[in-house]
């Protein structure tokens, strides 16, 4: 496992929706340039994710993967602390009382707005287009590319 400086933005994958993980993934590089971060850490439960890291950006330095009721308890510490989060939670509804995703569809807005601006404050917002060269039958990474 990598160690975490403070260069390091730590980035929590929790849900398996594959359309905000691709969303996660593709935003990824301009959250980490925005904030001023050299790389990150993710910290997962869904393999889809973990097996496409590579494909979006080489910025990843580990991936840590976990079971549902650590990520769980990870969100729990997220909604105790007082201070600015450590770390960052690509989801709409997570942790308890983030209801982000009643927003999708009001107003126009889209899962592709929601994650780059809700989740990882890219303003002013432009969209990523990016085509992607994989060739194999994953079927989790097939799942996440689909989005694209």
């Amino acid at each position: 496992m990598q160690s975490y400086t403070p260069d390091t933005e730590i980035v929590v994958f929790p849900e398996n929706d594959s359309k905000m993980n691709y969303y996660g993934l593709l935003y990824l590089d301009e959250r980490l340039v925005r904030n001023l971060k050299k790389d990150a850490i993710i910290v997962t439960c869904i393999p889809g994710v973990m097996k496409s890291v590579s494909l979006f950006t080489q910025k990843v330095k580990d991936v840590i993967m976990v079971s549902e009721g650590e990520i769980r308890d990870l969100l729990c510490l997220y909604g105790v602390i007082d201070t600015p989060s450590p770390f960052i939670v690509v989801s709409l509804d997570s942790p308890e009382g983030r209801h982000a995703d009643r927003l999708l569809d009001v107003k126009e807005l889209t899962m592709e707005q929601m994650v780059a601006i809700g989740v990882y404050f890219i303003i002013p917002f432009r969209p990523i287009l990016r085509r992607f060269d994989y060739d194999g039958e994953d079927p989790e990474v097939l799942d996440i590319l689909k989005e694209a």
